[in-house]
């Protein structure tokens, strides 16, 4: 018997603890209705409230009103003479029920019917169409804002942050800032005066984050279909402006003038094509492989090839040729055949066989040397990975259905990039000094 009795206390032990805390709400709400109709006498423009030492008051103000407001009906005010009985007796068994039945469960989530979209774009009210439906003209300013609007960043959010920020976060979509790209666009412009320019971001956006294209149709919003074909136009439009930048010749006759190195990117395996040669033994996995030069004195770029298999020697393709094979039938588009009577570059362990052409570390050479060929080759490395940092090259490449098509789309990004990042050596971004 004093088993049952202990368990019926444990069973009805929730019961308890609710109908108390519904006589707490009860009471409170009971006062305020009593406040709101009763005449006070004082000052007439004050509003009376409960008094700050009411913890009842302040726990319902603080936890309970806003977390059952939507869960615990409006309970009746107290009548005169009449006691609040409908949850007072802890054993009476039907008030603890009703008391129960009285908390209604959160009810499911209900969409709103209509959305408010001036809250969530900033619109020319004029014309009603949103703000930067296109850059009127290439200036940082103009686009700055709207490369940020596009992004996200609404013209409210963008004047209550300083100029610095708005320039990392543009430099987060588009992978250099606003003073590189507007010279860029007004080159763009000159060649091809049909662009748009926020089409001309959308691929800068695209080659930076290197997103697919469902992503991207949130952002820009444009269906998958458009940006795919867009972006691919404006990539090889891009391009052939940006390729202008690359020049061979240097501001001064220097003997030891430039660096030279190859970079090998990740890409999808060539399934159309397999074959050992698209191996990448530094990745692990398939790639590109592309052989760039810089100027070491000056930040200028001065020539990129390829693609070619990862298989080939970094030699073969300074050569255009194997050492196997006569002079005469290497190809005379190589950098081998760039170079004049007398001039040399820097190059690592992997260009030996070409002392007329190319300066290596060697041991003979005094500790000063050895560390202006160790800043000019790590030089060349940064420059590599300042061209990864754009993901459509730092990531695996996804892009064409056959070997060919990869690879002539990789050459237009590779390229593009190249050009991007040689418009920002000239706009306040140059490679470190060597000497």
């Amino acid at each position: 018997m004093p088993m049952v009795t202990s368990l019926h206390n444990q069973r009805n032990q929730p019961v308890s603890i609710m109908a108390t805390f519904m006589q707490t709400i009860s009471r409170i709400q009971a006062q305020r209705q009593l406040a709101a109709t009763t005449s006070w006498q004082g000052d007439s423009d004050k509003d009376y409230q409960l008094p700050d030492d009411d913890e009842e008051s302040q726990l319902f103000d603080t936890h309970i009103g806003p977390t059952l407001v939507g869960h615990i009906g409006m309970m009746p005010a107290p009548q005169p003479g009449r006691a609040n009985n409908s949850c007072q007796n802890e054993d009476d068994e039907e008030s603890q029920f009703t008391a129960i039945k009285s908390i209604r469960p959160a009810s499911p989530f209900q969409p709103p019917s209509s959305i408010n979209i001036q809250q969530h774009f900033n619109y020319d009210h004029s014309q009603n169409t949103p703000m930067h439906g296109e850059i009127p003209s290439a200036t940082p300013t103009e686009i700055l804002s709207a490369g940020l609007s596009y992004a996200g960043f609404d013209l409210n959010r963008q004047q209550h942050n300083k100029m610095s920020r708005r320039v990392v976060w543009f430099k987060a979509f588009y992978g250099v800032e606003p003073n590189t790209v507007a010279p860029f666009f007004v080159d763009l412009k000159n060649e091809y005066p049909d662009i748009v320019y926020k089409d001309c971001l959308m691929t800068m956006n695209w080659v930076t984050l290197y997103e697919t294209y469902v992503v991207m149709s949130g952002r820009w919003k444009y269906c998958e279909e458009y940006i795919g074909s867009k972006v691919v136009e404006y990539g090889f439009k891009m391009r052939k402006v940006a390729m202008r930048k690359i020049k061979f010749e240097l501001d001064d006759d220097i003997e030891l003038g430039r660096s030279v190195d190859c970079t090998t990117c990740k890409v999808q395996e060539f399934r159309l094509d397999p074959s050992t040669a698209w191996f990448d033994y530094k990745t692990h996995s398939c790639g590109l492989k592309y052989e760039t030069c810089l100027a070491i004195r000056e930040p200028q770029i001065c020539w990129i090839s390829g693609p070619y298999a990862p298989s080939t020697h970094d030699i073969t393709v300074f050569r255009g040729g194997t050492k196997n094979e006569n002079k005469e039938d290497w190809d005379p588009s190589a950098l081998y055949f760039k170079f004049k009577n007398g001039e040399k570059c820097v190059a690592d362990s992997g260009y030996a066989g070409e002392p007329e052409k190319v300066v290596m570390t060697k041991d003979e050479h005094s500790s000063e040397f050895k560390e202006f060929l160790a800043r000019v080759k790590n030089r060349q490395e940064t420059f590599h990975t300042r061209l990864k940092s754009f993901n459509i090259l730092g990531h695996r490449f996804r892009h064409g259905k056959n070997t060919q098509k990869k690879m002539e789309l990789h050459k237009m990004a590779f390229e593009l990039v190249t050009g991007i990042v040689q418009y920002d050596y000239d706009n306040g971004h140059p490679p470190f000094d060597v000497c």
